[in-house]
């Protein structure tokens, strides 16, 4: 289960839009009035110049400036003369980081993942073309062909919410508006998610704009064996797993060699799903723990094992040594070994013109009671 790494390429959607996008910035001239409007639970122009400028009449203008300022950018709100703070005034005070508005051009590249805790991917500003721009390039027909549509849903959703794009440059953004309309754009990216289960990490891979993307997201609260379930249900496997021995149950003759020795698989996982987050690539997962399906496969794999150590003379000892790790993984079926003098036999008894090395292996240690 620690071996999992779930992959898949995410579809990314790029738009034109006009709005309003707030980023985060440092503003330390506005910290001191918003924290007077704090320690008093509201200010004034003639308290914030007397208090934080030390001069109630001559900077009174710039109080008001000042505090229009924070105002415009909801930080406070103004009852009559005073102004209080706004939630969003209570959180640039926690952070020290406040959120400014701007009106514009924006290309915004979005995806609708559910392993992305925020779709918008990245935002540019966007300069609209004018009709001279398209003239002078020779892209007048595109210009008449360019097709707008309604602000997708995506778009829509995120408005208000605060978060840091997962392809950006790392700063924290807040949408508070966009137009109705928007004109979709082609996007050349390739962008993948990358789960790797047991580790709880999971990665954004790719590029995007041209730009190599190898970003850190938020794996999900799952365990690996709550996700080992669910590929095994996606490709009806559930039924053959034993969850005490935690073992793939399978018949000895589904098995190969290696399979039968180490009692492991390399497990092939065709259409891995999960239910909340949808299909991935098929992928292999290494080293997945085989048992016998029943007694029946049981007693051929250890009659297997057991042959398969008869490489020199089987002395008591090394016989002895050689049934144990035969039949010890199937120590909950009752399992019948043949005894040493009965393989000699039919070993030899199974001779062509020349004796195999097994059946003088056998025969030598039992005829000399080695």
């Amino acid at each position: 289960m620690k071996n999992i790494v779930l992959r898949r390429r995410i579809a990314v959607r790029c738009w034109n839009v006009i709005g309003t996008v707030a980023e985060a910035k440092k503003r330390p001239e506005l910290m001191p009035i918003l924290l007077r409007a704090r320690e008093r639970n509201r200010t004034s122009a003639e308290d914030v110049a007397e208090h934080l400028f030390f001069e109630h009449k001559s900077r009174r203008v710039v109080a008001e400036r000042m505090l229009r300022i924070a105002l415009n950018y909801g930080l406070l709100q103004q009852d009559e003369q005073w102004f209080v703070l706004t939630d969003a005034g209570f959180a640039a005070l926690n952070s020290e980081q406040i959120f400014i508005p701007e009106r514009g051009s924006w290309t915004i590249w979005a995806c609708d993942d559910p392993l992305l805790g925020y779709p918008i991917l990245r935002v540019d500003r966007w300069r609209e073309p004018t009709a001279l721009d398209d003239v002078q390039q020779g892209k007048r027909k595109e210009a008449d062909a360019r097709k707008f549509f309604k602000v997708p849903r995506t778009l829509r959703e995120v408005t208000g919410r605060i978060a840091s794009p997962s392809c950006g440059t790392g700063g924290f953004l807040r949408v508070d508006e966009f137009d109705d309309k928007a004109e979709e754009v082609e996007s050349g990216d390739d962008l993948k998610i990358v789960w790797n289960i047991g580790e709880r990490k999971l990665r954004l891979e790719g590029s995007l704009r041209g730009a190599s993307v190898s970003t850190i997201l938020e794996a999900p609260d799952f365990t690996s064996e709550d996700v080992w379930l669910q590929l095994l249900e996606a490709e009806g496997l559930s039924p053959q797993w034993d969850c005490s021995r935690r073992a793939l149950l399978v018949s000895f003759e589904e098995t190969n060699e290696r399979e039968r020795e180490l009692l492991r698989r390399d497990l092939a996982i065709k259409t891995p799903e999960l239910s909340d987050f949808g299909k991935f690539d098929a992928l292999t997962i290494r080293d997945v723990s085989i048992h016998a399906n029943t007694a029946r496969d049981a007693g051929l794999w250890a009659d297997w094992r057991l042959r398969a150590r008869l490489c020199d003379y089987a002395t008591h000892d090394r016989f002895d040594t050689w049934i144990k790790e035969a039949t010890d993984p199937f120590a909950n079926f009752q399992i019948s070994i043949p005894s040493r003098a009965d393989l000699a036999k039919h070993a030899w008894t199974q001779r062509n013109d020349r004796p195999s090395p097994m059946a003088w292996y056998l025969g030598a240690a039992e005829d000399w009671s080695l």
